[in-house]
């Protein structure tokens, strides 16, 4: 008999082919995640396996025997066995094989293919996927070492263009959004409802740019408490916040909550006891964390989407240092593929 294939396939779905409202359907967190992996654990011609779900995308990276097996696991694992939507997954998914997918992960890991170009929280996550997938020894030999060097070559990116040092993240476009507005940001009063990575990312760019009047809010006091605390600001409990909509000029949600925790006749409700005051609402929750026709005159909504136009508007000033990175990417992508695929990469 014959030696079985290897290959690397990278099969998922990201804002570049999915709407964020659908792309939500298929996050995978915690439980949902563990799942997941145990499905791809069970499929068969499947060696090894790590998934990276973030807001932005759910991606499957394996060391496979071929391109039908390795996306028949990457169905059932998206649709966690039947329970979410398999076909819609199946129809939206790129695949890349061997060396494109060693390359589309180091454009991943640097930023380079996110929504908010060169954005910085991705790289933590792409540490964090390996850490948790190393731990559960699903990692091949193969994939330790792709995702080893997608992490040098991100770092490389960070450190030698103005990409890194630009430190386009979500947090720091949506404090320079509300600057934009309030040009001092001192006395606005800022409610922020999330105490995750991107509400502790949020909180700490606006203090940095002068907010001197935030307010946490969060299902759970203490973590409200100690990020309150970080930027010098107070603690509410949800419920009393949302009751308090209209006492604030900046409504920030970025939270897991699976329905929108502001409804459109919340917000309405807010923006006419505010007396013809402006009120800028910013949504940075997947799924949405505001309902959809929630801006009215005086009330202006923002989503993700919105705040990518401004990242990605900052970046066109950077065009050569995007260059530089695609070209460094390239390179050390097509070193690593001669090395791991000497004879080129096969469409298995």
């Amino acid at each position: 008999m014959g030696q079985v294939q290897r290959h690397l396939y990278a099969i998922g779905v990201s804002h570049n082919v999915m709407l964020p409202d659908m792309l939500s359907c298929y996050s995978l967190k915690e439980g949902a995640l563990l799942r997941a992996s145990d499905i791809l654990k069970g499929s068969e011609g499947v060696f090894g396996h790590l998934i990276l779900s973030t807001c932005n995308r759910v991606e499957f990276y394996m060391e496979a025997e071929s391109l039908s097996l390795a996306r028949d696991a990457a169905k059932a694992a998206a649709a966690l066995g039947g329970e979410r939507d398999a076909g819609a997954f199946d129809s939206f998914a790129y695949a890349k094989t061997d060396s494109e997918a060693v390359e589309h992960i180091f454009k991943v890991a640097s930023g380079l293919d996110s929504m908010m170009t060169g954005e910085t929280e991705i790289l933590g996550q792409v540490k964090a996927a390996y850490a948790l997938f190393s731990e559960r020894k699903t990692c091949t030999a193969l994939l330790n070492r792709l995702f080893q060097k997608a992490i040098q070559a991100a770092k490389w990116v960070r450190t030698n263009t103005r990409i890194g040092r630009g430190k386009i993240s979500i947090g720091s476009v949506a404090s320079e959004l509300a600057e934009r507005i309030f040009d001092d940001l001192s006395s606005v009063r800022i409610l922020l409802i999330g105490t995750g990575e991107a509400g502790g990312a949020v909180a700490e760019a606006l203090a940095l740019r002068g907010a001197g009047n935030i307010t946490v809010a969060s299902r759970t006091w203490e973590r409200a408490h100690a990020l309150a605390l970080k930027v010098s600001g107070a603690a509410m409990p949800l419920e009393l916040a949302l009751e308090k909509l209209a006492d604030f000029d900046v409504v920030v949600c970025a939270t897991n909550a699976e329905t929108p925790l502001i409804t459109s006749d919340k917000a309405r409700a807010a923006a006419a006891a505010r007396g013809g005051r402006a009120q800028f609402l910013i949504d940075l929750g997947l799924p949405r964390n505001i309902e959809e026709n929630s801006d009215t005159e005086n009330s202006y909504l923002y989503r993700l989407e919105d705040l990518s136009k401004i990242a990605n508007g900052n970046m066109a000033s950077r065009k050569a240092d995007v260059e530089i990175a695609m070209e460094e990417i390239r390179r050390r992508a097509e070193y690593l593929s001669d090395r791991i695929f000497p004879n080129g990469a096969q469409n298995a």
